[in-house]
């Protein structure tokens, strides 16, 4: 069993696609690797080529192998869509919060960002971060390297955390992180992609991840960001680990199922 923690509806590699066609897509790609549910990420602003959250709920409520995240955008956030991700998670329609620091100019510790966490704290769902690479912008790193996320779990112990991309390329502090701090993981999308491979190594990926998922086996989820990113290429990732069968499992599907709240 696969669970992807990291996709999207994205017309990257989908042009001339409507959002339906594209989800339509999504799953089709589930079933020719056997992923047996995917959570999907919305864009944090309308318009772009990547669904946003209200797009996101339309495409996904009565598809049941999709799980929506909610979204903010921090620089024109409101109390009434603070209150509309407060009802989204009462209700399960989302199973996490996804927001972009690089992506918009905010650092995960950032006062304005606590009535998003407190929403997941009373809901017991996670949130998820952008971390690492930035359209090739290393100024926008400094708002989501490890380090910044790593401030804001500290401040809230009960807070669940995902660091997105395993922060690529700063796979050494994110690994850090992960075995300092109980309650933030990480996924591994993007890390098959060609770039990702060439500027980090594929040998020091696997390493990397191997160490990871010896110290923290809880702590690592199978995500691939598709449609950039080729799901069998992650999927390859994965098995090539210098790892048990039993951890394997565990970045696959068992650690996003306890996450995220769903079947395992």
């Amino acid at each position: 069993m696969i669970i992807d923690s990291h996709v999207h509806l994205s017309t990257f590699t989908n042009e001339g696609l409507d959002f339906t066609a594209i989800r339509d897509r999504l799953l089709d790609e589930m079933a020719r690797h056997d992923i047996s549910a995917a959570c999907v990420m919305p864009d944090s602003e309308s318009g772009s080529a990547v669904a946003d959250l209200d797009t996101i709920l339309e495409l996904t409520v009565k598809k049941k192998r999709l799980r929506a995240l909610g979204t903010a955008h921090l620089a024109t956030l409101t109390p009434a869509h603070v209150e509309k991700l407060e009802a989204l998670a009462a209700e399960g329609k989302i199973r996490g919060l996804k927001l972009y620091p690089g992506f918009e100019e905010f650092y995960p510790a950032d006062p304005e960002c606590k009535p998003l966490y407190d929403i997941c704290l009373r809901h017991d769902i996670p949130v998820v971060f952008h971390a690492g690479e930035t359209l090739n912008q290393i100024w926008r790193e400094e708002y989501n390297h490890p380090r910044e996320i790593a401030r804001v779990a500290e401040r809230l112990p009960d807070l669940k955390v995902v660091i997105a991309h395993f922060a690529q390329p700063h796979l050494e502090v994110c690994r850090d992180v992960l075995k300092a701090l109980p309650h933030v993981y990480a996924d591994i999308s993007s890390l098959a992609h060609p770039t990702v491979l060439q500027v980090c190594g594929r040998a020091y990926i696997q390493q990397i991840l191997a160490e990871t998922a010896d110290n923290r086996p809880d702590a690592l989820l199978f995500g691939t960001d598709w449609p950039i990113c080729d799901v069998q290429a992650h999927i390859d990732l994965v098995d090539s680990l210098l790892i048990t069968r039993e951890q394997k499992d565990r970045i696959f599907s068992g650690n996003a199922a306890e996450l995220f709240h769903l079947p395992a």
